[in-house]
C-alpha cells in the first residue's frame, strides 16, 4: 500500500493542477475569459471519457501483443505526462495542449491505479484501502492548488505545471515496488460482501456520480473570477479555492473509519443536498465567509458521494480495471456536461447557480427509481414499502 499511496499522491498533483490549476493559469497569465475557461474544461472532458473507457481493452491488447504488464503500462503514461508538461513553457498553446495531454493521462492512470488498490480486497479491508486511496488523492489535489498561490503573485503560474517532471520521475521508480498485475480477485469472496441494496446503489451512483462532476467541472473554471469580485487577496486566491478539496479529504477520511453510511441511502441523499446547497452559496456568495461556507459544504457533499460511488463500483464490478474505467468515464461524463450547462448559462451568477443546479436536479432523479426498484424488491411492493 505505501507504493501505490505514494504513486497516488504524486500523480494526484498534476489532477489538482490540471482541474482546478489550469483555469487560474489560463485567467491570470492568458487572459482567458470564463467562456474561454469552460470550453477548454470541455475538451479536456472529452479526451478523458474516450481514454477512460479505452484503458482496459487497451491494456489487455498490449499485454497481449506485446507482453505489456499493468505495471509496464503505468510507467508508460507516466513519461507521458512529464514530457507534456514541458509544453507549459511554449506560452498559450503550450498550456492548452499539456492540460489535454495530462488529461488523458489521467484517465489512462486512474483505472489501472484503482484496480491495484481493491483488487484481492473485500469488505471492510477494501473501503479501507480505497479510503486511504481516497484521502491520499484528494490531499494532493488540494495542496497542488496552494501551492501555485507564490506562482500566482509573482506571476509565472504556468510553471507549476513543471511539478509533473520529479513526480513523474519519482513515481517510475517506486514502481518497481508493484506487481506487474493486480492481485487476483476471488468473486466468491466478493459476494460474501455484499449486501442486498449493493447492487442498486450502485445504479444509482451511476446517476449521482456523472452529475455531481457537473458541478465539479463549472466551479473548477469559475473559482478564479469568484475569488478575483469578492476582492481576495491574489496570493491566497488559490487558498481559498482549494478549501473545498480538503473538506471532501476529511469527509473521506471520516467515512473511512466508520460504518454508518455502509448500504444507506440517506448518506447518499446527504452527500447530493450538501452538494447542491454549497454550490449554489459559494456561487452566489456575497462576502468571502460565505464563499467559504458554501465550498466547505461542497466538498463534504462531493466527498460522500465519490466515496460511495467509487467503493460500490469496485465492490460490485470485481475490482477489474473496466469497473475504475466505466467509473472514470462517468466522472469524465459530468466534466463534458457541465462546460456545457455552464456556456449556456446565463452570464449572471444567479442565471449559472440556477441553470447548474436544476440540471442537476434533471441528471440526478434517474437515481430515484434505483431506490425505486430497491423498496420494491425489499418490501415486495411500494405500498408495503411505504
Amino acid at each position: 500500500m505505501w507504493a501505490l499511496l505514494g504513486v497516488t499522491w504524486l500523480n494526484s498533483l498534476g489532477s489538482g493542477i490540471l482541474w482546478s490549476g489550469v483555469p487560474f493559469v489560463t485567467e491570470r497569465q492568458y487572459g482567458f475569459t470564463e467562456r474561454q475557461n469552460l470550453l477548454l474544461a470541455l475538451v479536456e472532458s472529452v479526451i478523458y471519457v474516450a481514454m477512460a473507457m479505452s484503458a482496459g481493452p487497451l491494456v489487455r491488447w498490449l499485454g497481449r501483443r506485446f507482453e505489456v504488464t499493468p505495471r509496464g503500462w503505468l510507467g508508460g503514461v507516466m513519461w507521458v505526462q512529464a514530457a507534456a508538461s514541458l509544453l507549459s513553457l511554449t506560452g498559450e498553446a503550450g498550456v492548452v495542449a499539456a492540460a489535454c495531454i495530462v488529461s488523458a493521462v489521467g484517465a489512462a492512470l486512474w483505472p489501472v491505479m484503482e484496480s491495484y488498490v481493491a483488487s484481492g480486497r473485500h469488505g471492510r479491508e477494501m473501503r479501507g484501502a480505497l479510503g486511504a486511496f481516497n484521502v491520499t488523492w484528494m490531499s494532493a489535489t488540494g495542496i497542488a492548488l496552494v501551492g501555485m498561490g507564490p506562482l500566482m503573485a509573482r506571476g509565472d503560474p504556468n510553471l507549476s505545471l513543471l511539478a509533473l517532471i520529479p513526480a513523474s520521475g519519482i513515481s517510475v521508480l517506486v514502481l518497481s515496488a508493484f506487481p506487474e498485475r493486480p492481485a487476483e480477485h476471488a468473486p466468491e469472496q466478493a459476494h460474501a460482501h455484499l449486501a442486498p441494496q449493493y447492487p442498486f446503489l450502485l445504479r444509482a451512483t451511476r446517476w449521482v456520480v456523472p452529475t455531481s462532476y457537473v458541478f465539479v467541472s463549472v466551479i473548477g473554471p469559475v473559482l478564479p473570477f469568484l475569488v478575483r469580485d469578492l476582492g481576495i487577496d491574489e496570493g491566497m486566491r488559490t487558498l481559498v479555492a482549494s478549501l473545498w478539496m480538503f473538506a471532501r479529504m476529511l469527509t473521506v477520511a471520516l467515512l473511512a473509519t466508520r460504518t454508518f453510511w455502509h448500504g444507506r441511502w440517506s448518506a447518499l441523499a446527504a452527500g447530493v443536498l450538501l452538494l447542491v446547497g454549497g454550490f449554489a452559496l459559494a456561487v452566489l456568495a456575497p462576502s468571502a465567509t460565505l464563499l467559504v461556507a458554501g465550498l466547505c459544504a461542497f466538498g463534504a457533499g462531493h466527498g460522500v458521494i465519490y466515496y460511495s460511488g467509487l467503493y460500490y463500483a469496485m465492490a460490485v464490478g470485481g475490482a477489474e480495471v473496466d469497473a475504475g474505467g466505466r467509473f472514470e468515464a462517468l466522472i469524465g461524463l459530468g466534466y463534458v456536461v457541465g462546460p456545457l450547462v455552464g456556456m449556456a448559462a446565463a452570464t449572471s451568477s444567479a442565471g449559472l447557480a440556477v441553470t447548474i443546479c436544476g440540471a442537476g436536479a434533471a441528471g440526478m432523479a434517474p437515481a430515484v427509481l434505483a431506490w425505486r426498484a430497491w423498496r420494491v424488491r425489499a418490501f415486495g411492493s411500494v405500498e408495503r414499502a411505504a
